[in-house]
């Protein structure tokens, strides 16, 4: 497992708190990719996850990148949903979640090849109620953090809910 950080033109350099919690997603995820990404005026920290396996019972396809984007205020509020880097066929009726559109305030990004996907760790996309449904703790290990979006993600992704 690798973490590969993307210093570009920018000389992009992670939080220490994101390096904290990428030494935690690392133990979940295969290869991680950590840059800079700028939509309108806007700064987001963007983790790129690639490779995550996909269920063959949902999808036609073996595996999908994972983008998310971090606020410039993380951890103090999560990212808006994830992205994926096509837009999948799902099996069957598909999945309400993977609408193609980006909701909530997410940037949309499906003219750069990323589709969003409406996961959250609980509460829906309520400023307010996000506030108390994301729990990031002063210790990293101890609240939500990358790693727990991921579990989330993957694990809502190749739901057949």
């Amino acid at each position: 497992m690798t973490v590969t950080i993307s210093q570009e033109k920018s000389g992009f350099q992670p939080s220490t708190r994101i390096i904290e919690e990428l030494k935690l997603l690392e133990k979940v995820a295969k290869k991680v990719i950590v840059g800079s990404k700028t939509v309108g005026d806007i700064k987001y920290t963007a983790i790129l996850i690639k490779g995550m396996p996909l269920s063959s019972k949902k999808f036609t396809v073996s595996n999908t990148d994972v983008l998310f984007l971090l606020p410039p205020d993380y951890p103090r509020l999560p990212p808006i949903g994830c992205y994926l880097n096509y837009p999948w066929n799902t099996v069957g009726e598909g999945d309400h979640h993977f609408t193609r559109q980006s909701y909530y305030g997410a940037p949309f990004l499906s003219t750069q090849g990323w589709y969003w996907y409406c996961v959250g760790l609980g509460g829906g996309f309520n400023q307010d109620v996000w506030l108390n449904s994301w729990r990031p703790s002063h210790n990293p290990e101890k609240g939500h953090n990358l790693a727990t979006l991921f579990v989330t993600a993957r694990h809502a992704i190749n739901s057949e809910d």
